[in-house]
C-alpha cells in the first residue's frame, strides 16, 4: 500500500458484544484500515456516524433489517463516497443482491472478513465509493 495514501475509516454496526470486539480489533490491525468507532444498532448509527465520518461503514445484516427507510442515502449525502456493506455469517450468491436491496453497495461473510478486507480495500483504492444514490 502507497504510505500517501491515508487508511480508509471504519465504522461497524453489529448487535453482538463479541462479534463487536472481534471485528474492531480485526480492523485495528489491518493495514490500510482505521478502526474509527461502532455502535449496536439503528438508533445510534445517524448520529455516530456523522460524528466519526467513516468511508467506509460495515453493517450487520439483522441490524441494518431495522434501519429506518432513507437513513442510507440521508448518510451518503451528508457523508460523500461512502460505501456500505452488508455483513452476514452467511454467505452466497443470493446475499449480493440481498445487500443492493437492502441499499449496500456490497456484501462481506463474516467468515471471510480478512480476505474481504484485502480485496475491498483494493476497490475502494480504485474510486469504488458509491455515488449511489439508494
Amino acid at each position: 500500500m502507497n504510505g500517501a495514501r491515508r487508511p480508509v475509516r471504519v465504522m461497524l454496526m453489529e448487535q453482538e458484544e463479541d462479534l463487536r470486539h472481534w471485528l474492531g480489533r480485526l480492523l485495528s490491525r489491518t493495514e490500510g484500515y482505521e478502526y474509527v468507532g461502532q455502535c449496536q444498532g439503528a438508533a445510534e448509527l445517524r448520529a455516530e456516524a456523522l460524528r466519526l465520518r467513516p468511508d467506509l461503514l460495515l453493517l450487520d445484516s439483522h441490524s441494518a433489517s431495522a434501519l429506518p427507510a432513507g437513513l442510507l442515502a440521508e448518510l451518503r449525502r451528508q457523508l460523500p463516497g461512502l460505501y456500505v456493506a452488508l455483513m452476514d455469517i452467511e454467505e452466497g450468491p443470493g446475499y449480493e443482491r440481498l445487500a443492493r436491496r437492502a441499499g449496500a453497495d456490497g456484501f462481506l461473510s463474516k467468515a471471510r472478513v480478512p480476505e474481504a478486507l484485502a480485496g475491498l480495500l483494493d476497490r475502494l483504492a480504485c474510486g469504488a465509493p458509491a455515488s449511489r444514490t439508494s
